[in-house]
């Protein structure tokens, strides 16, 4: 089965989709599903001047997520416009409620993001950093796929329950 759907979009429910995973994937990062720690923040705060990928270490939060990824590589494509793709709209303030615990339109029997479990949240399959159903490629579609260090940021706000 191959999909198409946009960054985020959906997230497996029904037992039965758990077969169409497709484990030796090698568009998903090696070790998905590991949960890298963020680095604590030194005293004196996060060192000036790091990339986004290297200051991602240091983040498991939503602001930092919208500002350093969604702004940057999904609503000012796809899920910023009126209407957005996938029925996703990832603009500050909307993306939160548009994703977690909330199904998806191309697949009912998927969420997209469960808090507690990036394994099963398609935010994560859609970016590259969890098994799931085959695609035709990762989101942000048509861009370089996000570092390694974002996807960790985005898993770790999940696991700890996608807070606001």
């Amino acid at each position: 089965m191959l999909a198409l759907v946009a960054c985020g979009t959906d997230v497996r429910t029904d037992p039965d989709e758990q077969d169409m995973q497709g484990g030796d994937d090698p568009g998903v990062l090696p070790d998905a599903g590991a949960i890298a720690d963020a680095t604590p923040v030194p005293p004196d705060g996060i060192p000036p001047g790091l990339t986004p990928c290297e200051e991602a270490v240091y983040h498991s939060d939503l602001a930092w997520i919208q500002r350093a990824i969604f702004d940057v590589s999904c609503t000012n494509r796809c899920h910023g416009d009126t209407p957005p793709s996938g029925g996703l709209s990832l603009r500050p303030g909307e993306s939160r409620a548009a994703m977690v615990n909330v199904a998806s339109r191309g697949f009912p029997s998927w969420i997209r993001v469960v808090p507690g479990n990036p394994g099963a949240s398609m935010l994560m399959v859609q970016v590259g950093g969890e098994p799931g159903p085959e695609l035709e490629g990762f989101m942000p579609w048509g861009q370089p796929m996000l570092c390694r260090e974002m996807i960790d940021a985005m898993r770790r706000w999940i696991a700890e329950g996608a807070q606001p």
